[in-house]
């Protein structure tokens, strides 16, 4: 069985390891393409809804080369003509469709003129084999078809996991206004290293995503969310009663910067997302907010603790928390809300 999995651009890497972990076979991704090819004998459905990491699935049905111009067009409808034999057993005529293309590299032809040759020769199909058209639904489908170009490799899949990304968990009951993806918060503890008892702390857990994401994931560590807002502080509880995890997770109003005052060299895991400089408006503010965020932070730590954030000021991170004593263990680009912030992983 071949499957695509979508995933956030950047953490394609932690999204193949959790699915050879939990599913089995073999996988193989492009950094920042957003998706991982999977290779595996058998898989449970059931475990694919459980990964943390991923959007959306999709069983694989065609894969090809295709070239870069728009003749190369011709070529492609032929052989999907040919190729999409059982793809009634998926789409009926009682069962609504839509076609989303996501394409990376060079070509003539766009995704929009992708999209509709597959709609089309779908539609055809499906007519051949029952008789009846499906019906076109780009809103509420019941199935997705995913198609994914990146340079010369053609892959098209219809979706396990319905038209809902496995992202949006369920639980967001209260939706913070910069909340970060859970998927993103699972890397972020995947790359902080964070481990059954030991201590967690989001110091500006917004609607608590984060401190939600390591109870799901860890059974017996300590975990704490904090934000100096009390409504948002309201709405992370409501979420958390929400997943399940209410109790795991001890929630308060504080503020960040003075979080040593309740932590002092107690807290092996620091794991939060701070406001971005591009939405929060005043440089100077968000740096000052930093320094003293970082300071704080230091001192929090045990020694070899470790602090994980996603920002856009990663120049401004990077240089004070050099300046502090901090080591930086690890960064990389991701994609989250139409920007490309970092994740640092800083250790004292």
């Amino acid at each position: 069985m071949e499957l695509l999995y979508t995933v956030n651009p950047g953490i394609e890497d932690i999204a193949s390891e959790e699915i050879r972990a939990e599913l089995g076979g073999v996988t193989s991704f492009e950094n920042m393409s957003g998706h991982v090819y999977h290779v595996v004998d058998n898989v449970s459905f059931e475990a694919i809804y459980r990964l943390r990491s991923i959007n959306r699935a999709f069983i694989l049905l065609f894969k090809s080369r295709i070239g870069s111009r728009t003749n190369d067009l011709i070529k492609l409808r032929e052989e999907l003509f040919s190729s999409l034999e059982t793809i009634h057993y998926y789409i009926t005529p009682y069962t609504s469709f839509a076609v989303d293309t996501e394409r990376l590299g060079s070509h003539e032809y766009t995704s929009m003129d992708i999209s509709r040759i597959v709609g089309e020769i779908i539609i055809k199909k499906v007519e051949e084999k029952t008789g009846i058209k499906p019906v076109v639904n780009l809103r509420t489908p019941h199935i997705i078809v995913h198609v994914f170009v990146k340079d010369e490799n053609f892959f098209l899949g219809v979706s396990l996991t319905g038209s809902r990304s496995l992202h949006r968990r369920g639980y967001r009951i209260y939706d913070h206004p910069a909340a970060l993806k859970p998927t993103l918060a699972y890397a972020m503890l995947t790359l902080s290293g964070t481990r059954d008892k030991q201590v967690i702390v989001d110091p500006m857990c917004g609607g608590g995503t984060i401190p939600i994401e390591a109870a799901l994931l860890h059974e017996e560590a300590y975990i704490y969310g904090y934000d100096r807002n009390p409504r948002h502080i309201r709405g992370a509880k409501l979420n958390a009663y929400a997943s399940g995890v209410y109790g795991k997770v001890v929630f308060g109003v504080w503020d960040a910067r003075r979080l040593h005052e309740i932590f002092d060299e107690q807290v092996d895991h620091i794991v939060s997302n701070p406001p971005y400089g591009i939405r929060y408006g005043d440089p100077v503010a968000i740096r000052k907010l930093y320094r003293d965020f970082l300071d704080s932070t230091y001192k929090s730590l045990k020694p070899g603790g470790r602090l994980t954030i996603i920002t856009t000021e990663y120049n401004y991170v990077l240089n004070k928390a050099n300046y502090i004593g901090f080591r930086v263990v690890h960064k990389r680009t991701v994609q989250h809300g139409g920007l490309y912030p970092k994740i640092v992983v800083l250790e004292k």
